[in-house]
């Protein structure tokens, strides 16, 4: 029941299109109570394994007999649940303290997903001491842009590749209709001195009014766009489209400098080892 309740209240960085399609899936099966399916639904895991140069094997990233030099691939496809980016964080964790894993690519294709803890995902990427990079399979949009970003390389893999959606929405849905179908008399009680408790929600269902609501989705809006002006290594202005949620293939990004270059699942493999050959000499070289 977590991830239902979790899904009808979280602010979200997702492509619109994605999330109206989650929730044509999603919300006949909570009508219906069927919520042993919707948790089904809900679940989107984040896996990862350890490869070589040549892409022929893989590991485990806790396997005892992995190859020196190895390189973790993490792989973020589908929608972006806040458990699914724990998991994130303890995989990355897990591949930046293996000795014998030489850095980290990211395999995304993904939409954007709910908004908690992709700020510390993000940081935890642009700070690692062994090289991260990006292979863009598909889309990288929204959360997905604001991880994806904080790589210290990004790799698309084709012009029909899309980027971008910096942008967030949140969801209000009030049930309190159906109690009343279903024969159930549900109320909300507060007492006068909790006042502000749950006002933005309040402010929807008794006067129509958006405004609490739309102020904390521009402050983490704006956390988001500052966030990748940084990373991308730009100004931060607020009137380029980039930064207003719009989505870019891969021609237009690789030119305006929101992704590195062109390049394939393994070029992205072959240049985390270079950059992590680099790091290694560095460290020996007086």
């Amino acid at each position: 029941m977590d991830k239902i309740y979790n899904f009808l209240t979280e602010k979200w960085l997702i492509a619109d299109e994605s999330f109206a399609r989650l929730l044509a899936t999603v919300l006949p099966a909570i009508k219906a109570g069927n919520t042993n399916d919707v948790e089904k639904r809900l679940t989107n895991e984040i896996t990862a394994y350890a490869t070589t140069p040549y892409l022929a094997d893989r590991w485990e990233l806790d396997d005892g007999s992995l190859p020196a030099n190895s390189v973790a691939v993490i792989n973020l496809e589908g929608p972006l649940y806040s458990w699914e980016t724990f998991r994130l964080e303890r995989l990355l964790i897990q591949a930046l303290n293996n000795d014998k894993i030489a850095g980290v690519v990211l395999w995304i294709n993904g939409p954007g997903g709910m908004a908690l803890h992709v700020d510390i995902a993000a940081a935890l990427i642009e700070k690692a001491e062994k090289p991260i990079a990006a292979y863009i399979a598909g889309t990288m949009a929204s959360a997905h842009f604001w991880i994806g970003t904080a790589a210290a390389r990004t790799f698309i893999a084709s012009p029909l590749c899309t980027v971008g959606s910096v942008g967030t929405m949140g969801t209000y849905m009030n049930f309190k209709e159906f109690y009343k179908l279903n024969g159930i008399d549900y109320r909300d009680i507060y007492p006068d001195s909790s006042d502000l408790k749950n006002r933005w929600f309040r402010d929807i269902a008794e006067k129509n009014d958006e405004t609490r609501v739309k102020k904390e989705l521009e402050d983490l809006h704006s956390h988001f766009a500052k966030d990748v002006a940084k990373y991308l290594g730009i100004e931060y202005n607020p009137e380029e489209p980039v930064f207003r949620g719009e989505i870019f293939n891969g021609d237009e990004a690789v030119n305006a400098g929101y992704v590195d270059q062109f390049g394939s699942f393994q070029d992205a493999v072959t240049w985390v080892l270079a950059q992590a050959t680099i790091r290694e000499t560095s460290l020996i070289v007086p």
